[in-house]
Parts: C-alpha cells; structure tokens; sequence
C-alpha cells in the first residue's frame, strides 16, 4: 500500500539568511513531520518516509496566525504562534488532528542510544502460557526473560505490565523501547526481567474489542504465574512493575495473589480513573501554553463529560460543549480542542468499554489490600498522569511498605523534557533516564 506523504508548513515571516527548523508528531499517521524556513520559502521533511523535502503551495499569515494550503493532495492547516511554538490543526482528506511543532536545531534525525544491540548483556528465554479468561475467551501470551550472566542459579526477578493501549514487549513507541532499555539495564545488576505482549500484539492473542483494565489483569497474572515455574527466579525476590496503566495493574494483582513479593509502579495512578483525566487534560493543555481561564473551561467541560451516563447522546455532549465554551471566540475555543464535531469524538471514546471501566477505576478498592513493599516513581513533568495529587494518594493508601519519590524534570516516560507534553516524546533521544533505572534496581536489591 502506498503511503500517504502528511503535507505541514508554517512561517514566521521571511528575513534575509533565516534558517529555521520546527519538529511535530502526527499521532495518527505516526510520522514525524520538519518544517524548514529557508531565506525566501518553506519546506516539509517527513524524514521517516523521505529525504526529500517538500514545497508550500499557499500560505497566508495574519498577525500569530498562519494558514496553509496544499491543493495538490487537499490539505489546509491553521497555525498559531505562542512564544517559538506552533499549534493547530491540519486536515487532509478524512484526516484531522491537532499538531504542536517545538523549534529545533536542524533536521530531525532518529537516535536512540540507549537501546541495545545483539549480544545483549543477558540470556534470553521465551515465556508463554495459554488460559481462559473470565469472559470466555482463549488467550495465548508470550514474552522474553532476561536473564543475567553468571553463575547464580536463581536471580531477583521483575515482571513488567505495560500501559494503556495495546503494546509489544518492549512497550514500544515512536522507536523507543523502554522496557528493553530497562531489562538490560536491570541485567547488569544481576536482576531479571520479564516483558510479554499484550493480548492481540506480536505474538499474544486474543480479542479486545470486550476487554478492560481489570481483563488485562488476569492476563498479567496468567503470566506471573507461569513466570513462577521458571528454575532461573527466586521466587522470594519476585515482583511486578507496572508502568501507567500498569501501575494500577501490578496492585491488582498482588491484593489476590501472594507470591508477589514487590511492587513497582512507573508513573501509577493514585486518584480514580476520572481524576486522572481530568488532571490529565489540565496538564496537557498547560504544557501547550493555553491560559489559566482557557485551561479552566477545558477542565470544567470534561468533567462535566465524563460524568455523563453512558446511555447520553451525542446532543448531550454538545449541550455541555456549547454551555461551556459560549461567548469563546473560534481561535479561543480551537485552542482547547472543543470545536464543532467533537462531541461525536468523545463520545466514542467515552462509551468503550475500556474508558468507562478506567473511569471508575479507584485505588482505594485494592492499594490498602496490598501487603508487600511498593516502590512509587513519578516525573515531576508527566501530563498524562500527574505527579503530586497522584503519589500523595498512593502513599495514603499504602499507609505502610511504600517507598515513593519524585524525580525532577522526568516526564511520562521517565525522560528528561522541557514540557512533559507528549509531543516532545519523539524528539527526545533520551529513552529511560539513568537515574529513574538506578532508583529502581537500588531498591529492588535493597529487599530482604
């Protein structure tokens, strides 16, 4: 199949010698898009896909706005400028999306030092198990073990659960491989390491067009167990790491099944589901550098959307968007993603499964339940599931065995940022800092 080349230019006004480069992400299409302001016009890379650059066909710019025509493939785009970055939203086709792009230095160019390369500093070992789950359904789930070199017979061992959305085993996104960088990481300091795919990815299966936070839990558990009859672990020193939504997972599983010994959770969630969003949609609208009264009508309208019955129609929404957003000027309420149309997106969104499942998803029903020690690591610049509201809550509901901190200038991914924002996710060559993988081995060795 053909691939479709995303057509995204902006300016700033040309002046003689400019030489400007900015770097977006496409979360639909996946690709990373350059622009490039020469002296006397504009170009597109698209540098996943070619080396080539691409021309403008027409633009306009009115003030911070600047509006964009390509008309040999259909696409128009508004952007607007605050301080050196760039937003808005690019159509083409069926296609619509918002976009962000940062300034950068040149050409975007993927680097990812971190991910190792064959031989690995650990043995390799395939796990698999097959069970049914509780709704009926056939799953098989295979992942790889990694275990140390050496001469020790058993090692301490740390199963990872991945986040929302469906991932392989390196939890794998915009070619960053974290839970690879961490299983070799851990490797060298004798722990082992077992990542798996998720249900319906690589070589999982199984349906997910029914399945939710608590069904990916018996998965995680099904591999936990079948992890136990490995003669390589130590089954006192075995536990599960989760990272966002698998933070609230690697609890779950431990309330009902003993022989989890520890607890890490990357980025985990302490408030209920919906909290989570909501702080979630204030954050990321910050770190796009939206005013505090724009981000409070944002805030105010998704909670209020979020706490619509399912059986509410898509009118409903647009009755709470039209409330919310009334006397917003067009560019006021496009900066905070509620144009027309939307209450059609987010209700899709909204009544699956899935959503409405996490978003009576409380930590209260299972954090108290659990008896062995917790690590909790956060980023104080994590947008998706913020730092302080949600390791305070951890920490409450722990009450004992917990071991929490927060690292400085860390996003989501445990990188280090400028903004948190996800948009940023790509650019960063960093893919799991240092010190956030040290934390995690220090203390996982410092365990009885």
């Amino acid at each position: 199949m053909k691939k479709v080349i995303i057509l995204i230019l902006l300016s700033v006004g040309l002046t003689a010698h400019a030489q400007y480069w900015w770097t977006g992400w496409s979360q639909q299409t996946g690709l990373v898009l350059c622009i490039h302001q020469t002296d006397s016009s504009y170009e597109l890379y698209s540098p996943l896909q070619t080396s080539d650059p691409i021309p403008v066909s027409k633009w306009s710019l009115q003030g911070d706005t600047l509006r964009l025509e390509c008309a040999s493939i259909g696409f128009k785009t508004t952007l607007i400028k605050q301080d050196s970055i760039w937003s808005g939203t690019w159509r083409q086709g069926i296609m619509k999306e918002s976009i962000t792009f940062h300034p950068s230095d040149t050409l975007y160019q993927l680097r990812r030092p971190q991910t190792p390369l064959p031989p690995y500093r650990f043995n390799e070992e395939t796990v698999t198990t097959d069970y049914t789950d509780s709704q009926g359904n056939a799953i098989h789930l295979e992942g790889t073990l990694s275990v140390p070199y050496g001469s020790t017979l058993r090692y301490p061992c740390l199963m990872l659960v991945s986040g929302s959305g469906q991932q392989n085993r390196d939890e794998e996104i915009l070619f960053h491989k974290p839970f690879l960088v961490l299983a070799d990481y851990l490797a060298s300091r004798g722990i082992a390491v077992l990542r798996y795919d998720d249900r319906g990815m690589g070589a999982s299966t199984g349906p997910l067009d029914s399945a939710d936070t608590r069904l990916f839990a018996e998965d995680a558990e099904a591999m936990f167990n079948a992890l136990k009859a490995n003669s390589h672990i130590d089954l006192n020193r075995l536990g599960i790491g989760g990272h966002s939504e698998g933070g609230a997972i690697a609890p779950m599983v431990a309330t009902r099944n003993k022989d989890v010994k520890f607890i890490v959770m990357l980025a985990g969630q302490g408030c209920t589901g919906l909290e989570v969003l909501v702080q979630q949609n204030e954050a990321l609208f910050r770190a796009k550098g939206v005013s505090d009264s724009l981000v409070s009508i944002r805030t105010r309208c998704m909670r209020d959307l979020f706490g619509l019955p399912q059986e509410s129609s898509v009118k409903d929404y647009q009755v709470v968007i039209l409330r919310q957003t009334s006397g917003l000027t067009k560019e006021q309420i496009d900066s905070i993603d509620l144009r027309k149309g939307t209450a059609y997106t987010l209700k899709q969104q909204l009544d699956s499964r899935w959503m409405r499942t996490f978003l009576s998803l409380d930590p209260a029903d299972y954090l108290p339940k659990v008896q062995c020690p917790i690590l909790a690591l956060q980023g104080s610049k994590d947008c998706q599931v913020v730092a302080l509201p949600n390791i305070a809550r951890i920490a409450e509901l722990s009450r004992k065995n917990i071991h929490y901190r927060i690292f400085t200038g860390l996003n989501h991914l445990f990188q280090h940022c400028a903004t948190g924002s996800p948009d940023e996710y790509v650019q960063i060559e960093e893919t799991f800092a240092p010190e956030a993988m040290k934390a995690i081995a220090d203390w996982i060795l410092s365990l009885p």
